[in-house]
């Protein structure tokens, strides 16, 4: 999660920050993002199957919190796909380095941030 989010939040912040092109920072990001996805997601499955059978019910407030989680994840995943396919296509594309990138990399952290923040929630209760 930490790999994820923090380079989700170094993109958006060199996309904020620097005037030139975060391309290249992106791209490799998008590489590592989407490792990482499937480490998160895998590990969830697992929790899920390991301790499953003891979760609240999804009508107790930690279990709506949870069923919130597990959708957001699944959004922040949908939304992914089209990020990094866009910014493969820009970065075979020469000449088009200058596109702000701002945007999509702001809303995918600002995902993670709540994702962490609902598990914070439901780690402590």
């Amino acid at each position: 999660m930490a790999v994820a989010f923090g380079g989700a939040f170094l993109v958006a912040w060199l996309s904020w920050r620097t005037r030139g092109s975060v391309i290249g920072t992106a791209v490799r990001y998008e590489q590592i993002f989407w490792a990482a996805a499937g480490v998160l997601v895998l590990t969830g499955i697992g929790n899920l199957g390991a301790f499953g059978v003891s979760l609240l019910e999804p009508s107790t407030s930690w279990g709506t919190t949870l069923i919130v989680k597990l959708w957001l994840i699944a959004a922040l995943i949908i939304v992914s796909l089209p990020r990094s396919l866009a910014v493969v296509l820009l970065a075979s594309q020469t000449g088009r380095s200058s596109v702000d990138l701002r945007p999509v990399y702001t809303i995918t952290t600002a995902m993670f941030a709540a994702i962490v923040a609902l598990a914070i929630v439901l780690a402590n209760g």
